[in-house]
């Protein structure tokens, strides 16, 4: 009789094959290579089967080790819902890794996160920001952040709020270029653009039955280095609020025929695995996060 796989030789497993490789694997989890390696043997020999054919660039599972990949992800979901559900009568506890867009975590998340960390003393925030949109298991996340329309998923979410447009120029640029009264006065300015997503520079307003195409300034990749394009006074950019109402309110920028865009808001929602889905530290993440909308 096979003896059973402990639960934290499968999470060992479970992390070989989703890092890609033992090395990327052991640099996450802060051990060495061949102790992951020992782990995954001692698995094989448990179970009688070969779990993964090893090369010098890569692993591949074999159909047994798919087999015990899905099987092992549902026992550490498992495991991990017994322990929540056992510390019912103690504060939310353990680690919590959030996936969200470099301006959101920057502007956002960042200037209030000590608020949670004081109500939540025990959970262990990591951030990970990317402004690609990623897939949660392989970038290892419990929770993701996302802006505007959801693509078709399996995944559950959350709808947080939503974010408002902004329209803004710095006082310099005005100064220099004027300061535009109607929305056909844009076309004699000069745009600071995102190169992703490019729906961004989009500049519709109502009563306008087409888009107004300022000229190009430059173009950027980074959310805040559009932004600080603009705070320099290269020209003008569209951002969401949680984004520039700061930088409106210390005068840094001034916000350009307020109300006259005629873009929707976009909704803010939290995707989330099924397996963290019972997790308490997840849930007042989430509910905390809704009171920044």
């Amino acid at each position: 009789m096979h003896e059973l796989p402990q639960a934290a030789d499968l999470a060992v497993f479970v992390a070989v094959v989703e890092d890609g490789g033992f090395a990327e694997a052991a640099r996450r989890l802060g051990a060495a290579p061949s102790t992951l390696s020992r782990t995954v043997t001692r698995l094989e020999g448990q179970l009688g089967v070969t779990l993964l054919r090893r090369t010098t660039r890569a692993i591949e599972l074999t159909p047994e080790g798919r087999e015990l990949l899905r099987s092992a992800r549902e026992i550490l979901e498992r495991t991990e819902a017994l322990r929540d559900l056992a510390s019912r009568g103690r504060a939310p506890r353990g680690p919590l890794r959030v996936n969200a867009p470099v301006p959101f975590v920057l502007h956002a998340l960042a200037p209030r996160l000590s608020e949670f960390r004081q109500a939540y003393p025990e959970i262990e925030i990591t951030l990970d920001m990317t402004d690609r949109v990623v897939d949660l298991i392989d970038a290892h996340a419990d929770v993701a952040i996302r802006f505007g329309t959801l693509p078709s998923s399996d995944l559950l979410h959350r709808r947080l709020g939503c974010a408002e447009w902004r329209l803004v120029a710095s006082p310099a640029y005005l100064a220099r270029a004027g300061q535009p009264a109607a929305p056909e006065d844009f076309r004699n300015l000069e745009q600071v653009r995102f190169t992703t997503p490019t729906h961004i520079n989009r500049l519709r307003f109502h009563g306008q039955n087409a888009d107004i195409e300022p000229r190009i300034a430059a173009w950027a990749t980074n959310g805040e280095a559009v932004r600080h394009l603009v705070l320099g006074g290269m020209g003008i950019a569209r951002f969401s609020d949680f984004m520039i109402d700061r930088d409106i309110a210390a005068g840094r920028v001034i916000e350009l025929l307020p109300g006259a865009l005629d873009i929707p808001p976009q909704d803010v929602t939290a995707l989330y695995l099924t397996r963290a889905s019972g997790l308490r530290r997840l849930s007042v993440f989430l509910d905390w996060l809704e009171t920044i909308f």
